[in-house]
């Protein structure tokens, strides 16, 4: 943790999500990166999100296409229990699918995406020019240094290590190539989660900061002699609040398909992997005594696996923690200026405009979206992590009955045999 204190301290928005923006533009999931403390966006920065996403979707194809003509990978590979192959496959499809929905909606809504970014910068402006706020930029910045490069250590090197498992070390020449281009398809998704995630923790520290600046005490002590400024200065509060509503209502625009395809993603992702590790495991207990070298995928393989569970379960079990304490510091600071007029009883234009915010809040929904109704709070997670255990059991049950229909076809044959029919 201390080397990421090496790093120059980050002195504006732009720096802060310098890190995750350019991480976003490199695997081609928005138009626009940062540069010399400002967001540049552009047809050469268009031109190469579309391109490289191109080329990591031909790549993918073409890697697997020599991958499967080496016959002992294909044979290796068809010796895979069906249901299992047809998973692989199905993720194969879905994850290119989700990674062009990603792209293409995301460039489809960049002026907007930037924009978000822009009015946050300007945002903080006010609050430190007008209030004297200190943002701690750096804690976040570190913060998203952390978490990104664990991600990426395990998750790129399960991957990598688990299709040369799988390949049994064979043609690495090619097997990296396509490791480099599922990671690209499926890092993109992932880390447009990730940016959602932050953009919502954003939101969530103004909200919190504006509670603090809210306060009778404070307000009182700096602006008690100027009820002019006074007001100017709770006028201005509230206006921020607003604002940081809109872009709650803004980001949902943005990321409404992106959001919405890569949460369809991890949840058949981690139903996948869940029931290949259980499944295979099952499989290996049964038959750890008879069992052929390199007729399962071993247990390196299931380890491999159950690291990559961990991003699309981050993702899945701490976004929609992050969404709803946003949303529920958004209420705070709401409650709060409902209470003005009763701290500044004097003040006809207070009073006013505590009508007023009462008003626009009937009116105005505050919550995070994925997709055009789904709400993205706690519950999402009870709802997530039933349904993905509940298709688990479906899909053992599918390969029980299948088993159990080849044992009793072996059987019926074996009987035959021996009865000489």
């Amino acid at each position: 943790m201390a080397i990421f204190y090496c790093f120059p301290e980050p002195e504006t928005l732009y720096e802060c999500v310098s890190l995750i923006s350019r991480l976003q533009f490199a695997l081609c999931c928005s138009g626009f990166f940062e540069r010399g403390g400002r967001f540049v966006m552009n047809k050469w920065t268009r031109l190469y999100s579309l391109s490289c996403a191109c080329l990591a979707v031909l790549g993918l194809a073409g890697t697997v296409h020599i991958l499967l003509q080496n016959q002992l990978l294909r044979q290796r590979v068809l010796r895979l229990d069906k249901l299992v192959l047809s998973i692989m496959c199905l993720e194969l499809v879905i994850s290119t699918l989700v990674f062009l929905f990603t792209m293409l909606s995301l460039q489809a809504w960049a002026q907007r995406h930037l924009r978000i970014y822009q009015r946050l910068a300007e945002l903080d402006k006010q609050l430190i020019g007008h209030f004297g706020a200190r943002l701690n930029y750096g804690k976040l910045l570190r913060k998203h240094m952390l978490v990104l490069s664990m991600v990426a250590v395990l998750y790129f090197g399960a991957v990598n290590t688990g299709l040369a498992s799988l390949a049994e070390g064979r043609q690495l020449g090619i097997v990296v190539p396509a490791a480099l281009c599922y990671l690209i398809i499926t890092s993109g998704p992932h880390l447009t989660g990730f940016v959602h995630m932050s953009l919502a923790e954003l939101l969530g520290i103004r909200f919190r900061l504006l509670q603090q600046l809210l306060q009778p005490q404070l307000l009182h002590r700096r602006f008690g002699g100027q009820p002019q400024l006074l007001e100017r200065r709770v006028c201005s509060l509230v206006d921020m609040v607003k604002e940081l509503h809109y872009l709650i209502q803004e980001i949902n625009r943005v990321y409404s398909l992106s959001l919405w395809s890569a949460m369809a993603h991890d949840f058949t992702l981690s139903t996948s992997e869940l029931y290949i590790i259980f499944g295979r495991s099952n499989d290996n207990n049964q038959n750890n005594n008879n069992k052929e070298p390199g007729d399962d995928m071993g247990l390196m393989l299931l380890g491999f696996l159950s690291i990559c569970l961990l991003v699309p379960f981050y993702k899945m079990l701490i976004g929609p923690v992050y969404c709803s304490h946003s949303v529920d510091e958004g209420r705070k600071c709401l409650h709060l200026l409902e209470q003005l007029d009763d701290w500044f009883p004097d003040s006809v234009a207070i009073r006013q405009l505590v009508e007023s915010i009462m008003r626009w809040r009937v009116q105005f929904k505050i919550e995070f979206t994925s997709g055009t109704s789904t709400a993205l709070n706690k519950t999402v997670i009870t709802l997530y992590t039933s349904i993905v255990f509940n298709y688990l059991l479906v899909l053992i049950s599918f390969a029980m009955i299948q088993k159990l229909g080849e044992q009793v076809e072996q059987q019926k044959v074996a009987l035959q045999d021996w009865i000489g029919i």
